[in-house]
């Protein structure tokens, strides 16, 4: 199942869980924040896991960003995230919680020390990001056009389908900005408009 399906289908995570991987520049981290936004969820840097599980982590909804950056930490430190992290999954499960973890790799590709954690991880729902295609940028548009309670023709969907820059963060930001300059400008979502959206885009990306 493609990543954003699952992003907006919580019931669907094992466990209430999902693991989203993707390598650097695959959009992992616009999609967390996204879903973040969309759901309410405290926002957790691998390094903030142990300061914030310190002050009594309460959130029901929670994203873990980069767990493959644990690789990168001294022995001890890398020991006591691991067990955060254990903890925290145990946590919200048991409050019936929903958790988003993205990584650039899959859990038995970690070097995890902890075997428990390995074996949860595992176990869990996961998602590869891959760029979107056609059929996945009309869907995207479509999702973000229907969230900002926009009308949009299918022809100029179809318009724009075929000359955005296709990144999961282009999409999404491009739609950011078509709501946010028509509300200003009190205007529809005409061609031209969008045609000048686009040439604001291109410039910024």
């Amino acid at each position: 199942m493609e990543a954003v399906t699952l992003l907006d289908n919580t019931a669907q995570w094992g466990s209430g869980v999902l693991l989203l991987v993707g390598p650097i520049g695959s959009g992992k981290t616009h999609l967390s924040l996204v879903w973040c936004k969309e759901n309410d969820a405290k926002y957790l840097g691998l390094e903030t896991i142990l300061q914030e599980m310190e002050k009594g982590l309460a959130h029901d909804t929670v994203c873990v960003e980069n767990l493959d950056m644990i690789a990168h930490a001294e022995r001890q430190k890398k020991s006591k995230i691991e067990e955060g992290i254990f903890h925290l999954i145990n946590g919200i499960g048991s409050r019936g919680g929903k958790l988003l973890i993205s990584s650039r790799k899959m859990p038995n590709s970690l070097s995890l020390g902890l075997k428990d954690l390995v074996s949860r991880l595992q176990s869990f729902s996961s998602a590869n990001i891959k760029e979107p295609d056609d059929s996945l940028v009309m869907a995207l548009l479509l999702k973000y056009f229907n969230d900002r309670q926009i009308y949009i023709k299918h022809s100029n969907l179809d318009y724009i389908a075929a000359r955005i820059n296709r990144t999961y963060r282009s999409i999404y930001e491009f739609v950011n900005y078509l709501d946010h300059k028509s509300l200003a400008l009190n205007t529809k979502v005409t061609r031209p408009f969008i045609d000048s959206a686009l040439n604001k885009m291109e410039k910024t990306y």
